[in-house]
């Protein structure tokens, strides 16, 4: 089962692959439809398992959701989140990596 730190890690890990993946195909790489699919579930296998493994990121979140940190775990909780959603609104508006 799923815990809730894990799907945000699986979710931030997918984001980044996927701006990765964009600056990549901007600049002429993959140009195959088969290659840019393969590498961008590959990068977030990695990405992902990567910050899974990672101990000290993962046991912070844990400890702001859990509410261990106090509010300002919550208030460093709603910060990322609404980083998170920041990030997917202008992936999906203006389909690229903005900087």
């Amino acid at each position: 089962m799923i815990t809730s730190i894990e799907f945000l890690i699986y979710i931030g890990a997918a984001f980044a692959s996927t701006s990765l993946i964009g600056a990549i195909a901007s600049n002429g790489g993959l140009s195959g439809n088969l290659t840019r699919t393969i590498t961008g579930g590959s990068l977030t296998v990695v990405s992902s398992n990567f910050l899974i493994g990672y101990a000290n990121m993962e046991s912070f979140l844990s400890a702001s959701i859990n509410g261990s940190l106090g509010f300002s775990g919550y208030i460093f909780i709603g910060g990322l989140s609404a980083l998170l959603i920041t990030w997917a609104g202008n992936l999906i508006e203006y389909k690229r990596l903005i900087l």
